[in-house]
C-alpha cells in the first residue's frame, strides 16, 4: 500500500491528503457500501446537521442510508456528495478507504486551503473526513480511477474538497458534483469527459474542486459586503425596486443617468422597471444583466441594493479598476451595489447568488459582476449588457449557468469587468504627451517618419513610414485617398480607412516608443495572442486618431494602431475606442503591394469594430505581418512547394487535383462535436491559403493534419460561433468555413474572392420506441445510422425491479400481476448539457404491434393516465433519462403478456421548460420548447 501510494503521489495526487495507513477499508463488494460511520464532528450540509455518513463504493457519500445506485442522476431525493458517481467494481482491484482526521497537521492543511479559496470566510477546521478511491476499476473494465473527497468542518461551517488523480476514459454514465434532498442546492461539474476532471478546477488548482456547503452565504473574495444597511427589493414575482436616485450620476456609453431600477429577474435598467423573464438582446433599452432569467424571490432569497460612498469600499473598487485597466486614470466616487443572495429559479431546482457593482467618478464608469453559487438550470438565461441601439452589446460566453462562477475576462474566477462610459478602452497605449501631431489638413499626411527599428512587412523591410489623416499607414509615399479599396498596389495598413477631417476637430498623433514599460506591454500582448512565437519587442510605433470627425459629420472615431517589432518579427495591434456609425464607405485591414497578403475586417457596421476581435479581446485585432514563417516546411509527400499568385504554398501532385466544389471534404459528427477537413493543396490552388480561413468565430482557424486543414467545433469549450437550431424534425449544430479575403462590401465593384462552406450535424428528435420483453427480459435499443453530415444517438427502454433504478431485469423472469414495474428510457450520444428526453405518450398492447387497436394508455401528453392510479412519472424532461412506473396487468381474455411502447421527443433545454408538471398544484407559467425532431420504434413485452 505504501509503495503504491508513493508512485501515485509522484504522478497526479499532489492535492491529496495522506491516505492508506490507518484508514478503514470498505468491503470488497459490487455496489457495496461502508457501515454507518459515526462522525465525531457533526457535518452541516445546507442547513441539515448529520452525525453519520456512508461511503458508497460507486463514488458517492450519503448521510441517511447507504446507496447502491450505479447509474447517476440528479434530483435523487437525498443529500448526496458525488465526487465521481459511476459503476465501479472494487471486486477486481483497488481500495476504497476512509477516516475522520483531527490531527493538527491535516487540520492546518485544510484550514489553509479554505482560507485560500474563501478569504472572506473566518474558519478554523476541527475535523476532516477523508474518503479515497485508489485505483478502483470501472465495472466495464478499460481503466481505473483515483480520487478523494474531504469533508471539512468546524461545526458551523462546512466545505468539500474534491481531489482528482488519474481518471481513465469510460463509456459508462458518470456524474460529478452534489445534490440535496430537495435539489435546491445542486451542482454538476461541467467536464466533457471523465479524464478532464484531473485538470479542471473552480479554484485555479488543477484537479481540485471546492464548495462551501453549510448553507450560509457563499461570499467569494470578489463580493463587496451586502445585507446590513441595504434596501431590500419587494417580494414579488417579476417585480422591481422603485426608481433609485443616484447621488453620483452614471455614464453609460455616452448617456448619463440619475436613476436606476433593480429588477428581480437579474437585470438593472435606467429609464423604467422591467419585468421580462425571458432574456433577449436588442431589447431597445440600456440594460445591465448579470444573470437575466426567471427568478422567484417569493420562495426565498434576498435582492438588495445600496449606493456606497464609504472610503473602504471606494478604495476597494478603485484598486480593482487599476488592476484591470492600468492605463486608465481613475478614482471612484460611488459604488452602486446590487446583490441577489440565494434567490431560487422559478422552476425550482436550485438558487443563485451574484452581485453587480456600478463604479463611477462622473466621467468614467465601470461594471464589476461577481458570481457566487450558481445552480444549473434548464431555464433560458443570459449574462451581459446591451444598449438602446445595441451598438455596444456583450454576452458572457458560458456554456452553462454554473460556469459563470469560475469564468472571467480579467483572470479572477467569478468576476467580469467592463468599461462602459464609452471612452477609449484599456487596450490603448498612452498617447498625447510627447507625440508628434499631424498637420490639420483635409486628406493630409505626416512627413516621412524615420524608424529607429526597421519594420519587416511580409518580407520587405522599411526604414520609414507615413501616417495619413484618412487613417492608413503607408511606407513608400504619403496617401491622400479617402475612398477605400484593396489591390491598391502598395503596402498599406488601414485601421479605419475612410474620409476623416481633422480640420473640424480631433487629433492625429504618433511616436516611436522604446520605453521599457511600453515594450514590456506589447511583448506581453504578443505572447498572449501568439504563445508559440518567440518575441521580445524592441520598438513600438504608435499612431492614434483621437476623436476625429467623419468628413460628412455625424460622429467621431477614436482608434490606435501599434506596429510592434523586433529585428526579425513584426506584429500589428489595432485598438478601437468609440467608433460612431456612418454612411461613408470604410475599410479596416491591411494589404500588400501584390495583394498576396490581404485582410479586411468583415462587419456590417463600422461601430462594431469597438466590440469585435480576432483574439477574443473586444476592440482589439492583432496580426503577425513579417511573413517569416515557411509554409513549405509542412508540405506532405503528396504535395510540392510552388509559388502561386506571389505566395508560396503546398500545391497538389498528380491525383490530387483541385475540386472547386468540395475540396475533398470529409465531415464527421459525434454527439455535439463536428469536424470538417479539406485538402490543403486544393484550397491553395483555388486561391485560399489556409491562414485566411476560419469558422464563424474568426479566432477559430483550422489545424493542419497530414496535408488536410481540419476545422472542429463542439458545444463545450470550442463553440467557435456554432449555432444550435432546430426544425420540426431535427436539432442541428451548424457552422461555416469562411474566408478572410472579402472586403467590407461597400465598394462599388469588387474582384475579391471569398468562401463560405456551411456544414452541420443534424440529429433526429422524435422517437417512438417499444420494448420487447417476455420470459426473456431484454432492454430494447435503437441505434440510428444517419446519412453523411448527420449524427448518431441511441435510445433504450429498460425495465427495473426497484425505484432506485439500480436493478434491471435480466435473464428469465416471472412478473406477477399487480407487481410494481419501473421503466427507464435513456438516450445516449447527445449533449446532456443541452438536450433532455421527454416522455410524450406511453401505452401497452396485448400483441407486439405498436398500432394495435386494443391498447391501454399509461402516459398521455407527458402525464399519467388519470384512469390508472398506479402510474407515476418519476422523472421527465430533466436530462437524457426519463423514468416512470406502473403496476403489472394483463388484457382480460386476450393475452397474459403485454407490450410497452413509448413516444418521446428530444428537447433543447435552452428554449425553456422541457416537460410540463403534472402536479395539480403547480403554478403554471409554462414555456414549452417547440423543438421536436424525429420518429422511430422499439418495443418491450411483459
Amino acid at each position: 500500500m505504501v509503495a503504491g501510494l508513493s508512485v501515485l503521489m509522484d504522478r497526479q495526487t499532489a492535492n491529496f491528503l495522506p491516505f492508506g495507513d490507518g484508514d478503514v477499508v470498505n468491503p470488497i463488494s459490487d455496489d457495496g457500501s461502508s457501515e454507518a460511520i459515526f462522525l465525531q464532528q457533526p457535518f452541516k450540509y445546507f442547513g441539515r446537521i448529520y452525525n453519520q455518513s456512508y461511503v458508497n463504493n460507486n463514488g458517492h457519500l450519503t448521510f441517511t442510508q447507504p446507496l447502491s445506485a450505479y447509474i447517476p442522476f440528479l434530483n435523487a431525493g437525498i443529500d448526496i456528495i458525488a465526487p465521481l458517481w459511476t459503476d465501479l467494481n472494487n471486486v477486481n482491484s483497488g481500495t476504497i478507504s476512509y477516516r475522520e482526521d483531527t490531527s493538527s497537521a491535516v487540520l492546518a492543511q485544510v484550514t489553509e486551503a479554505v482560507h485560500q479559496y474563501y478569504p472572506n470566510v473566518p474558519f478554523t477546521a476541527s475535523s476532516a473526513f477523508v474518503a479515497t478511491w485508489d485505483s478502483v476499476p470501472y465495472i466495464t473494465g478499460g481503466g481505473s480511477v483515483t480520487f478523494q473527497v474531504v469533508l471539512v468542518s468546524n461545526g458551523e461551517r462546512s466545505f468539500i474538497l474534491i481531489n482528482y488523480g488519474d481518471i481513465a476514459e469510460t463509456g459508462q454514465s458518470w456524474l460529478a458534483g452534489y445534490d440535496t434532498v430537495d435539489s435546491v442546492n445542486s451542482f454538476q461539474i461541467p467536464a466533457a469527459s471523465a479524464p478532464e476532471l484531473s485538470f479542471s478546477s473552480n479554484v485555479n488548482v488543477n484537479g481540485r474542486w471546492s464548495f462551501h456547503v453549510d448553507g450560509s452565504p457563499n461570499l467569494p473574495a470578489n463580493f463587496l459586503p451586502f445585507g446590513d444597511g441595504d434596501v431590500v427589493n419587494p417580494i414579488s414575482d417579476d417585480g422591481s425596486s422603485e426608481a433609485i436616485f443616484l447621488q453620483q450620476p452614471f455614464k453609460y456609453f455616452g448617456r448619463v443617468y440619475n436613476q436606476i431600477y433593480v429588477n428581480n429577474n437579474g437585470h438593472l435598467t435606467f429609464t423604467q422597471p422591467l419585468s421580462a423573464f425571458v432574456p433577449y438582446l436588442n431589447a431597445g433599452i440600456d440594460i445591465i444583466a448579470p444573470l437575466w432569467t426567471d427568478l422567484y424571490n417569493v420562495n426565498g432569497g434576498t435582492i438588495s441594493y445600496r449606493e456606497d460612498t464609504s472610503s473602504a469600499v471606494l478604495a476597494q473598487v478603485t484598486e480593482a479598476v487599476h488592476q484591470y485597466y492600468p492605463n486608465v486614470p481613475f478614482t471612484a466616487s460611488s459604488a452602486f451595489v446590487a446583490t441577489w443572495d440565494s434567490v431560487p429559479y422559478i422552476t425550482g431546482g436550485g438558487s443563485v447568488t451574484f452581485q453587480v457593482v456600478l463604479v463611477s467618478n462622473g466621467e468614467r464608469s465601470f461594471i464589476l459582476i461577481n458570481y457566487g453559487d450558481i445552480a444549473e438550470t434548464g431555464q433560458v438565461w443570459l449574462a451581459g449588457y446591451d444598449t438602446v441601439d445595441s451598438v455596444n452589446s456583450f454576452q458572457i460566453p458560458a456554456a452553462s449557468a454554473p460556469e459563470l462562477s469560475f469564468s472571467s475576462n480579467v483572470n479572477v474566477n467569478g468576476r467580469w469587468s467592463f468599461l462602459v462610459d464609452g471612452s477609449p478602452n484599456s487596450h490603448f497605449l498612452p498617447f498625447g504627451d510627447g507625440d508628434v501631431v499631424n498637420p490639420i489638413s483635409d486628406d493630409g499626411s505626416s512627413e516621412a517618419i524615420f524608424l529607429q527599428q526597421p519594420f519587416k512587412y511580409f518580407g520587405r523591410v522599411y526604414n520609414q513610414i507615413y501616417v495619413n489623416n484618412n487613417s492608413h499607414l503607408t511606407f513608400t509615399q504619403p496617401l491622400s485617398a479617402y475612398i477605400p479599396y484593396l489591390n491598391s498596389g502598395l503596402d498599406i495598413i488601414a485601421p479605419l480607412w475612410t474620409d476623416l477631417n481633422n480640420v473640424n476637430g480631433g487629433t492625429i498623433s504618433y511616436r516611436e516608443d522604446t520605453s521599457s514599460a511600453v515594450l514590456a506591454q506589447v511583448t506581453e500582448a504578443v505572447h498572449q495572442y501568439f504563445p508559440n512565437v518567440p518575441f521580445t519587442a524592441s520598438s513600438a510605433f504608435v499612431a492614434t486618431w483621437d476623436s476625429v470627425p467623419y468628413y460628412s459629420g455625424g460622429g467621431l472615431v477614436t482608434f490606435q494602431v501599434v506596429l510592434a517589432s523586433s529585428s526579425d518579427r513584426s506584429f500589428i495591434l489595432i485598438n478601437y475606442g468609440d467608433i460612431a456609425e456612418t454612411g461613408q464607405l470604410w475599410l479596416a485591414g491591411f494589404d500588400t503591394v501584390d495583394s498576396s497578403h490581404s485582410f479586411a475586417v468583415s462587419l456590417l457596421n463600422v461601430s462594431e469594430l469597438s466590440s469585435s476581435s480576432n483574439v477574443k479581446d473586444n476592440g482589439r485585432w492583432v496580426f503577425h505581418v513579417d511573413g517569416g514563417h515557411d509554409v513549405c516546411d509542412t508540405c506532405t509527400e503528396n504535395e510540392a512547394c510552388h509559388k502561386r499568385g506571389g505566395v508560396y504554398g503546398c500545391v497538389c501532385l498528380d491525383g490530387q487535383q483541385p475540386n472547386h466544389e468540395s475540396f475533398d471534404a470529409v465531415e464527421s459528427c459525434v454527439s455535439s462535436t463536428g469536424s470538417l477537413s479539406l485538402s490543403r493543396c486544393q484550397l491553395f490552388e483555388s486561391g485560399f491559403p489556409p491562414e485566411t480561413l476560419h469558422l464563424n468565430d474568426p479566432s477559430c482557424q483550422g489545424t493542419l493534419e497530414d496535408g488536410r486543414l481540419v476545422f472542429q467545433f463542439d458545444n463545450e469549450g470550442l463553440i467557435c460561433g456554432t449555432i444550435l437550431m432546430s426544425n420540426r424534425t431535427h436539432f442541428i449544430y451548424q457552422n461555416s468555413i469562411q474566408s478572410n479575403l472579402r472586403g467590407t462590401g461597400q465598394s462599388i465593384i469588387t474582384r475579391e474572392r471569398w468562401m463560405n462552406i456551411t456544414f452541420s450535424c443534424a440529429y433526429p428528435l422524435i422517437q417512438t420506441l417499444s420494448m420487447p420483453m417476455g420470459i426473456q427480459a431484454e432492454g430494447g435499443e435503437i441505434y440510428k445510422e444517419l446519412p453523411a453530415g448527420q449524427g448518431t444517438y441511441q435510445v433504450r427502454m429498460i425495465p427495473y425491479h426497484d425505484a432506485e433504478f439500480t436493478s434491471p431485469f435480466d435473464g428469465e423472469v416471472e412478473i406477477q400481476v399487480n407487481q410494481q414495474m419501473y421503466v427507464a428510457v435513456e438516450v445516449e450520444g447527445v449533449d446532456r448539457n443541452q438536450i433532455a428526453t421527454v416522455l410524450d405518450n406511453c401505452w401497452a398492447t396485448p400483441i407486439n404491434d405498436i398500432d394495435y387497436h386494443i391498447r391501454w394508455n399509461l402516459i398521455t401528453r407527458e402525464c399519467p393516465n388519470p384512469d390508472d392510479g398506479t402510474v407515476e412519472v418519476l422523472q421527465n424532461g430533466n436530462n437524457t433519462t426519463s423514468h416512470f412506473s406502473f403496476r403489472m396487468f394483463t388484457f382480460s381474455g386476450i393475452s397474459d403478456r403485454i407490450f410497452l411502447h413509448c413516444q418521446i421527443h428530444l428537447c433543447l433545454v435552452q428554449n425553456g421548460r422541457c416537460a410540463q408538471s403534472c402536479d395539480p398544484g403547480y403554478r403554471r407559467r409554462r414555456r414549452r420548447s417547440l423543438d421536436f425532431h424525429h420518429s422511430a420504434a422499439i418495443t418491450m413485452g411483459l
